[in-house]
């Protein structure tokens, strides 16, 4: 973890909306550490997308059979193929549901697999939202990133 002027690209996957908002709760916290912030869905973009930040949050929900969702498909596809990540920082919030304990959060998995192996280093273990868990997936993403935001502005 480096500081000083953090920018954060905050990028979601999502089927239902959920993911966005836990994205909210997560710049919601980085912002109020000072750190620049741009939230978008994934839809359409490619690998090119994480040029302007050092920082890469990416937040996914999970569906079907562990897939990641359809919006974040052609990003996940760029990455596969071997985009350099050296230098860019990440973490990962994962929404899934237990009940389906062979999928709970496989594509947030993905994810920090996919970003690791592109050279990426992550900042902190990756986070796991339970839907049946009987708490709410954005209260949780933004105590979470509250906890370690400080610590990277």
């Amino acid at each position: 973890m480096s500081s000083g002027n953090r920018r954060a690209g905050i990028f979601v996957a999502t089927m239902t909306g959920l993911a966005d908002l836990c994205a909210e709760e997560i710049e919601s916290a980085l912002a109020a550490a000072g750190v620049a912030c741009e939230r978008q869905l994934m839809d359409g973009l490619d690998s090119s997308a994480f040029a302007d930040f050092d920082l890469l949050v990416i937040v996914s929900s999970t569906y079907g059979h562990g897939e990641i969702p359809d919006n974040g498909q052609a990003l996940f596809t760029a990455l596969e193929a071997g985009a350099d990540l050296s230098g860019k920082d990440y973490v990962v919030f994962a929404l899934g549901d237990r009940t389906y304990s062979d999928t709970f959060c496989a594509a947030g998995e993905r994810w920090d697999q996919v970003m690791s192996a592109c050279g990426a280093s992550r900042v902190v273990d990756v986070e796991c939202h339970d839907a049946s868990s009987g708490t709410l997936a954005e209260d949780v993403a933004g105590e979470w990133a509250a906890g370690w935001a400080p610590a990277i502005a």
